[in-house]
Protein backbone atom coordinates (compact mmCIF):
# COMPACT_ATOMS: atom_id res chain seq x y z
CA UNK A 1 0.00 0.00 0.00
CA UNK A 2 3.00 2.26 0.42
CA UNK A 3 4.26 1.89 -2.97
CA UNK A 4 0.64 2.83 -4.28
CA UNK A 5 0.83 6.39 -1.70
CA UNK A 6 4.52 6.81 -2.64
CA UNK A 7 2.43 6.65 -6.70
CA UNK A 8 -0.23 9.29 -5.74
CA UNK A 9 2.89 11.68 -3.96
CA UNK A 10 4.73 11.56 -6.98
CA UNK A 11 1.76 12.56 -9.51
CA UNK A 12 0.37 14.71 -6.80
CA UNK A 13 3.75 16.55 -6.52
CA UNK A 14 4.29 16.54 -10.18
CA UNK A 15 0.85 18.23 -10.94
CA UNK A 16 1.77 20.79 -7.68
CA UNK A 17 5.30 22.04 -8.38
CA UNK A 18 6.13 21.16 -12.26
CA UNK A 19 2.68 22.17 -13.37
CA UNK A 20 1.96 24.95 -11.14
CA UNK A 21 -1.59 23.76 -10.60
CA UNK A 22 -3.57 24.67 -7.66
CA UNK A 23 -4.02 22.20 -4.89
CA UNK A 24 -7.50 21.29 -6.01
CA UNK A 25 -6.49 21.04 -9.53
CA UNK A 26 -3.47 18.94 -8.66
CA UNK A 27 -5.92 16.57 -6.52
CA UNK A 28 -7.69 16.51 -9.54
CA UNK A 29 -4.97 15.56 -11.52
CA UNK A 30 -3.94 12.94 -9.33
CA UNK A 31 -7.57 11.25 -9.69
CA UNK A 32 -7.65 11.47 -13.60
CA UNK A 33 -3.83 9.95 -13.75
CA UNK A 34 -3.82 7.45 -11.15
CA UNK A 35 -7.56 6.27 -11.98
CA UNK A 36 -6.29 5.92 -15.69
CA UNK A 37 -3.39 3.75 -14.91
CA UNK A 38 -5.25 1.26 -12.39
CA UNK A 39 -8.42 0.98 -14.85
CA UNK A 40 -5.67 0.26 -17.69
CA UNK A 41 -3.82 -2.78 -15.52
CA UNK A 42 -7.31 -3.93 -14.42
CA UNK A 43 -8.31 -3.66 -18.12
CA UNK A 44 -5.18 -5.86 -19.04
CA UNK A 45 -5.94 -8.49 -16.52
CA UNK A 46 -9.57 -8.93 -18.16
CA UNK A 47 -7.94 -8.94 -21.94
CA UNK A 48 -5.84 -11.96 -20.84
CA UNK A 49 -8.32 -13.45 -18.70
CA UNK A 50 -10.10 -13.52 -21.88
CA UNK A 51 -7.60 -14.57 -24.09
CA UNK A 52 -7.53 -17.52 -22.11
CA UNK A 53 -10.95 -18.05 -22.41
CA UNK A 54 -12.18 -17.51 -18.94
CA UNK A 55 -14.67 -14.75 -19.52
CA UNK A 56 -16.08 -13.05 -22.98
CA UNK A 57 -15.01 -10.03 -24.17
CA UNK A 58 -17.44 -6.61 -23.72
CA UNK A 59 -17.30 -4.72 -26.86
CA UNK A 60 -19.77 -2.31 -25.19
CA UNK A 61 -17.36 1.26 -24.85
CA UNK A 62 -20.21 2.63 -22.45
CA UNK A 63 -19.67 -0.22 -20.11
CA UNK A 64 -15.81 0.58 -19.82
CA UNK A 65 -15.92 3.86 -19.21
CA UNK A 66 -18.84 3.07 -16.37
CA UNK A 67 -15.97 0.73 -15.11
CA UNK A 68 -13.41 3.76 -15.61
CA UNK A 69 -16.18 6.16 -13.58
CA UNK A 70 -16.64 3.59 -10.71
CA UNK A 71 -12.63 2.71 -10.28
CA UNK A 72 -12.02 6.65 -10.14
CA UNK A 73 -14.94 6.37 -7.49
CA UNK A 74 -13.15 4.00 -5.25
CA UNK A 75 -10.05 5.38 -6.25
CA UNK A 76 -11.07 9.21 -4.63
CA UNK A 77 -13.00 7.37 -1.74
CA UNK A 78 -10.27 5.15 -0.30
CA UNK A 79 -6.91 6.86 -0.98
CA UNK A 80 -6.90 10.22 -2.78
CA UNK A 81 -9.76 12.09 -0.28
CA UNK A 82 -7.80 11.63 3.32
CA UNK A 83 -5.00 12.76 1.24
CA UNK A 84 -2.76 9.93 3.60
CA UNK A 85 -0.30 9.82 0.88
CA UNK A 86 1.45 13.61 2.08
CA UNK A 87 1.59 12.15 5.47
CA UNK A 88 4.46 9.66 4.89
CA UNK A 89 7.19 12.58 4.44
CA UNK A 90 8.02 10.89 1.17
CA UNK A 91 11.10 12.39 -0.79
CA UNK A 92 11.30 13.43 -4.49
CA UNK A 93 14.29 11.57 -5.62
CA UNK A 94 15.91 10.21 -8.46
CA UNK A 95 15.50 6.76 -8.50
CA UNK A 96 11.54 7.11 -7.53
CA UNK A 97 11.04 9.26 -10.35
CA UNK A 98 13.03 6.32 -11.99
CA UNK A 99 11.07 3.28 -10.86
CA UNK A 100 7.62 5.48 -11.36
CA UNK A 101 8.09 6.12 -15.08
CA UNK A 102 9.41 2.50 -15.67
CA UNK A 103 6.06 1.39 -14.13
CA UNK A 104 3.75 3.74 -16.18
CA UNK A 105 6.31 2.12 -19.39
CA UNK A 106 5.97 -1.36 -18.16
CA UNK A 107 1.67 -0.91 -17.63
CA UNK A 108 1.25 0.20 -21.19
CA UNK A 109 4.07 -1.96 -22.59
CA UNK A 110 1.93 -4.90 -21.15
CA UNK A 111 -1.00 -3.66 -21.93
CA UNK A 112 -0.16 -3.14 -25.82
CA UNK A 113 1.25 -6.60 -25.63
CA UNK A 114 -1.55 -8.19 -24.48
CA UNK A 115 -4.01 -6.44 -26.81
CA UNK A 116 -1.93 -7.74 -29.65
CA UNK A 117 -1.63 -11.48 -28.79
CA UNK A 118 -5.82 -11.12 -28.25
CA UNK A 119 -6.09 -9.74 -31.26
CA UNK A 120 -4.07 -12.02 -33.56
CA UNK A 121 -6.29 -14.74 -31.86
CA UNK A 122 -9.44 -13.25 -32.92
CA UNK A 123 -8.50 -12.77 -36.16
CA UNK A 124 -7.71 -16.00 -36.43
CA UNK A 125 -10.98 -17.05 -35.01
CA UNK A 126 -12.63 -14.89 -37.49
CA UNK A 127 -10.31 -16.53 -40.62
CA UNK A 128 -11.42 -20.20 -39.36
CA UNK A 129 -14.99 -18.94 -38.91
CA UNK A 130 -15.28 -17.26 -42.69
CA UNK A 131 -13.27 -20.55 -44.05
CA UNK A 132 -15.59 -22.78 -42.39
CA UNK A 133 -18.61 -20.77 -43.57
CA UNK A 134 -17.76 -20.73 -47.45
CA UNK A 135 -17.16 -24.81 -47.21
CA UNK A 136 -20.95 -24.62 -47.00
CA UNK A 137 -22.77 -26.66 -49.55
CA UNK A 138 -24.47 -24.58 -51.95
CA UNK A 139 -28.04 -24.71 -52.64
CA UNK A 140 -27.64 -25.92 -56.14
CA UNK A 141 -25.51 -28.39 -54.88
CA UNK A 142 -28.13 -29.92 -53.01
CA UNK A 143 -30.65 -29.52 -55.56
CA UNK A 144 -28.13 -31.62 -57.71
CA UNK A 145 -27.92 -34.37 -54.92
CA UNK A 146 -31.76 -35.10 -55.15
CA UNK A 147 -31.74 -35.76 -58.83
CA UNK A 148 -29.29 -38.08 -58.67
Amino acid sequence: MKAYYYFLFRIYELYKDKMKESDRMALSSTIAVSTTIISVNLITVYIAANYFGLISIVTNKSLIIIFMVIIGFINFYFFIRRREYLNFNFKKDRKGGILIVAFIILTFALTFSVVQINRTRIFKERKDDVFKASRKESLEGKIRKWFE
